[in-house]
C-alpha cells in the first residue's frame, strides 16, 4: 500500500526479494525497490516513509527517511532456528565422538606469520602492534603436526579457515572444517573410521536410511571404493578410446577439442587430475572413496611402495560434492624439505626431531551440514 504525499510516501508491504542493499517489496498495485542497509527477512512487513530517486537508467527507488518493521515472517525465524540447533547439536555430538575415542582438543591461531605453500589465495592483514603482516590460516595442518611431534598420539581441531576463492554453492570465504590426526592408523582404517563416523550423524538424523536429496542409502550399504585410475579407464572403455591415456600429446589435445585450456605439463598424471574434475567428478552420485591420487598433485603424502608415482590419498564424494580428503602423511625430512622447497623452517625443525607415522583427515564441516540438512547453496549456512 502507498500513501501519496506532496514529496515523500508512506509504503507499507511485504518483502519478496533482498538484493543487498536493495529490497524489492510488492503488493496489488506493484513491485518497488527500497534502498537500505538494514537487515530484513524474506516475507516480513515493513513500514516506510520515503522519497524517490532515479537512476541513471531512469530506474526508480525510494530511500527511506524512516523504516520499521510491523510483523515478523514466523515461518522463516523458526525454520533458522532449527538450523541453528542442528548445527551447534552436530558439532558437540562429533567433539564428544573424538574424545570417546581418546583424541585431545586442539584450538590454534587463526593468524600466521608465514604464508602457505598451497595453490589456493590468502587473505592478508597489517597488524600495528607487531608492526608486520600477518595471513589468515587456509587450514590448521602445519600447526597441529608441529603439536604432533611432541609425542602426542591423537589430536583433532575444529577451527574457521579462510581461502580468497571464487563463490559458489559449494564454496565460501570463511567455512568450518574438522581436521584430525592419528598416529600409526593404517590408511585402510582411515577410510572405514571416516566411513563410520558419517554413517553415526545420519543414523542420529535420519532413522533408518541415509538421504542425500531424495536418494535414500540402507546403513548396510559400504561406500564404494576405487582408485583414480580405474575410473578413467572404465569412462574410456566405455566410450572405446582406451588407447588415449598411454599418449600424453593425444590427451591434451583431446581436452583442447572439449574447450578445456590449461599448461602443457610434463607428467601425465596432472593430465588425468584434469580430466577426473571435468568429466567424472559430474557423474558421482553415491556416496564413493577415489584413492590413490599422484604423487605429483599431492606432495605432503606418503608415496605407495610398490608404485612412486602414487600416493596414499583418498577423497570422500556424496552427489558430486568433495566432503573430505586424507592422506598418510610423508615424514621423511629430506623429501619434505624438497617439496616445500625450504619455506616453513620451523616445520622442517619439528620434522627433523621426529614424526612419526601417521594419517591425517579434513571434513569440510559446513558442506557435511548442507548435504545432511538437504540445503541446496552453502550461503544459507550462516555463522552460527
Amino acid at each position: 500500500m502507498i500513501c501519496n504525499l506532496k514529496k515523500n510516501k508512506i509504503i507499507i508491504s511485504k518483502i519478496i526479494r533482498i538484493k543487498s542493499p536493495f529490497i524489492i517489496l510488492e503488493d496489488f498495485s506493484g513491485k518497488i525497490q527500497i534502498y537500505t542497509n538494514k537487515k530484513f527477512n524474506l516475507g516480513d512487513i515493513i513500514y516506510s516513509y520515503c522519497f524517490i530517486k532515479k537512476t541513471k537508467k531512469k530506474i526508480y527507488y525510494f530511500i527511506p527517511i524512516f523504516i520499521k518493521i510491523l510483523s515478523y515472517n514466523i515461518y522463516y525465524l523458526k525454520k533458522n532456528f532449527y538450523l541453528k540447533k542442528k548445527f551447534f547439536s552436530i558439532k558437540n555430538f562429533i567433539k564428544i565422538f573424538f574424545r570417546k575415542f581418546f583424541f585431545l582438543n586442539v584450538n590454534t591461531n587463526i593468524l600466521c606469520l608465514r604464508k602457505s605453500n598451497s595453490y589456493s589465495n590468502v587473505f592478508k592483514t597489517f597488524n600495528f602492534n607487531l608492526k608486520k603482516f600477518l595471513f589468515l590460516k587456509i587450514s590448521p595442518e602445519l600447526e597441529i603436526k608441529k603439536i604432533l611431534s611432541l609425542n602426542i598420539d591423537r589430536i583433532f581441531e575444529f577451527s574457521n579457515c579462510f581461502r580468497n576463492e571464487g563463490i559458489s554453492f559449494i564454496h565460501k570465504f570463511e567455512f568450518n572444517m574438522i581436521e584430525y590426526y592419528c598416529k600409526n592408523l593404517q590408511f585402510k582404517n582411515s577410510i572405514f573410521f571416516l566411513e563410520y563416523l558419517i554413517k553415526i550423524i545420519y543414523k542420529i538424523y535420519n532413522n533408518f536410511f541415509c538421504s542425500f536429496y531424495k536418494i535414500k542409502i540402507s546403513y548396510l550399504f559400504f561406500f564404494k571404493k576405487i582408485t583414480l585410475l580405474e575410473l578413467i579407464l572404465l569412462f574410456f572403455k566405455k566410450k572405446k578410446f582406451l588407447c588415449i591415456i598411454y599418449y600424453k600429446n593425444v590427451l591434451f589435445y583431446f581436452f583442447y577439442l572439449k574447450n578445456i585450456f590449461f599448461l602443457k605439463d610434463y607428467y601425465i598424471y596432472n593430465y588425468f587430475n584434469v580430466f577426473f574434475k571435468f568429466f567424472i567428478q559430474k557423474k558421482i552420485i553415491l556416496p564413493t572413496f577415489v584413492k590413490k591420487y599422484p604423487i605429483k598433485i599431492s606432495k605432503l603424502s606418503l608415496p605407495i611402495f610398490l608404485n612412486i608415482n602414487y600416493s596414499n590419498r583418498f577423497e570422500l564424494f556424496i552427489i558430486n560434492i568433495e566432503l573430505s580428503n586424507g592422506f598418510e602423511e610423508l615424514n621423511d625430512y629430506f623429501l619434505q624439505k624438497k617439496n616445500l622447497n625450504k619455506k616453513n623452517k620451523d616445520f622442517l625443525l619439528y620434522l627433523k626431531n621426529c614424526l612419526f607415522n601417521l594419517s591425517g583427515v579434513g571434513i569440510g564441516f559446513d558442506r557435511l551440514f548442507m548435504i545432511i540438512s538437504n540445503i541446496e547453496n552453502i550461503k544459507y549456512i550462516n555463522d552460527f
